[in-house]
């Protein structure tokens, strides 16, 4: 049985090369994107698929989970070492992410919302921590773990642990390839704001004589409907100022869209992406044909198909 190991091999090499082969073909198509789409200023950005460059400001205050970092953005990563009889493997126990805020990028020009829900993330290692012989867990770390429930040994016996984090920083330089799309009308807030008039209007004996028209002692149907939309009328003049002294793409969020799904958030520039897209590309295209070939020249071989 264990002379045919080889075989089980080559058969896998075969497999790999042929899905490495056309992975390196949805790297060159990544690839072919970036380069086609040009740079925009977010001053000057249309709807649709953009492709920005800025600082990262924050919207509300975060910290890294594992390393106390203040940042606009992050994701994090615990696995621990579990083995399986004579080998073992890397096991995610704990993962999480700050996708549920959203920050903003500014070039310059202007400023919009990046909501990072669904991006892929190609960021370097902030943070990173693996225990091991006569290294103990730090505080922050043992903390984070009790916050989680998850329990963790101590001593010559503790499991193997690694951390990882990925931050983007205040003012860091991002390169955010994305769908610019208009932000829905907050209709709920409109309305909130509206009964609140209506209700301070009805509690006001003053402004109730006023819309008393025919001075009858009472408002009657025709008269409170007029006072309502006047009310209304006087609320969307105020939204519609409010709206024009806000920036130009006030009303516009960054994210992933529903026909042009690629959604990049990076902290590498695009000639760092290009060029890193670029050895993908080599490495699966060119160097998948090549383990296919060979993994079936010598499954030909070994298995007596060809002399």
């Amino acid at each position: 049985m264990s002379d045919d190991r080889d075989i089980g091999w080559a058969a896998f090499g075969f497999g790999f090369g042929i899905w490495a082969f056309f992975w390196g073909f949805t790297r060159l198509r990544r690839k072919r994107l970036i380069e086609n789409i040009p740079t925009s200023t977010i001053r000057g950005m249309a709807m649709g698929l953009v492709e920005l460059t800025g600082k990262a400001r924050k919207v509300k205050t975060l910290r890294g989970p594992l390393s106390g970092f203040d940042c606009v953005a992050y994701r994090y990563l615990v696995e621990r070492y579990e083995r399986r009889g004579k080998s073992g493997s890397w096991v995610t126990i704990a993962k999480g992410d700050s996708f549920y805020c959203p920050f903003w990028i500014d070039d310059g020009t202007g400023r919009v919302l990046v909501a990072p829900q669904a991006a892929e993330l190609i960021l370097k290692v902030s943070y990173e921590f693996r225990t091991g012989m006569g290294k103990s867990i730090p505080d922050n770390l043992t903390g984070f773990l009790n916050t989680i429930n998850i329990r963790h040994k101590t001593g010559f016996f503790a499991s193997s642990l690694r951390f990882k984090e990925w931050d983007i920083f205040p003012e860091q330089a991002v390169y955010v390839l994305g769908s610019a799309r208009k932000k829905e009308t907050d209709w709920v807030d409109h309305n909130d704001k509206l009964h609140q008039r209506i209700m301070e209007l009805k509690s006001n004996q003053e402004k109730m004589k006023a819309i008393d028209e025919n001075k009858d002692g009472a408002v009657d149907g025709q008269e409170w409907s007029w006072a309502v939309a006047k009310l209304e009328q006087e609320l969307l003049e105020e939204e519609a100022k409010s709206a024009s002294q806000r920036e130009e793409h006030a009303d516009v969020i960054i994210g992933q869209g529903s026909e042009a799904t690629t959604f990049i958030i990076s902290d590498h520039s695009q000639k760092e992406l290009i060029q890193t897209l670029n050895w993908e590309v080599i490495g699966g295209v060119f160097g998948g044909v090549v383990l296919t070939l060979v993994s079936m020249a010598y499954l030909l071989i070994r298995l007596g198909l060809v002399g």
